[in-house]
């Protein structure tokens, strides 16, 4: 399990050259979603923020005998100001990547048709709404919980630094520890502690 970055991959075929999927991909995440957009090695590289969370997205072509593939691959730090994410709760990424497809399917349409299909096909797909605001909620929910039991627990490390007692909070009665082991435990409590510390106060889209 990469403890850094949460993983993510979809794909889908259009009927189109891959220079215009290409196309239409830079035009949709680019100007539409409004993350920055480079040339990768064979594809599209784009950098940007969801939901508070750095992410890095691959995006290229493959043809196939129905038409052109597009895989998107997308890489989001796992720390961010809303906490620490250990897994996409309620697919909400997935959903999102679902989104730029439809959103590329419908820049795609719209550029081949000279803009006359605009009216008929949704920039946005509206039937993952109430299910991307009920995995925003858990987000928030996972991530508030996760950080008051995290300060909790570096309070608890900072004074077993000079009590030498050390009290580990879980879903039964707490787990307490004395002398040496306390302190050592409590030392790497604060050390995760002030590396995850570091990494929210540092966020931001990896440098290409």
């Amino acid at each position: 399990m990469d403890w850094k970055y949460k993983h993510l991959r979809q794909e889908r075929t259009y009927n189109a050259e891959p220079y215009d999927v290409l196309d239409a991909a830079r035009e949709y995440v680019g100007q539409t979603l409004g993350w920055k957009v480079s040339d990768g090695n064979g594809g599209l590289v784009a950098d940007g923020v969801s939901f508070s969370h750095a992410a890095r997205a691959n995006l290229r072509t493959e043809r196939t005998a129905e038409g052109t593939r597009l895989i998107v691959e997308m890489d989001v730090e796992r720390a961010g100001p809303t906490g620490f994410m250990l897994f996409d709760v309620g697919g909400y990424y997935g959903i999102q990547i679902r989104k730029w497809l439809d959103g590329v399917q419908w820049t795609l349409q719209q550029k081949l048709s000279g803009g006359q299909a605009a009216s008929a096909i949704p920039p946005l797909p509206i039937h993952h709404r109430g299910a991307a605001c009920a995995a925003n909620g858990c987000l928030i929910f996972i991530g508030v919980s996760f950080g008051i039991w995290i300060a909790i627990q570096v309070i608890e490390a900072i004074v077993a630094e000079f009590t030498g007692t050390l009290y580990l909070f879980g879903r039964g009665r707490p787990l307490v520890l004395h002398g040496v082991v306390a302190r050592v435990i409590a030392t790497l409590i604060l050390l995760v502690a002030g590396y995850f510390t570091w990494r929210i106060a540092t966020y931001g889209p990896r440098k290409t």
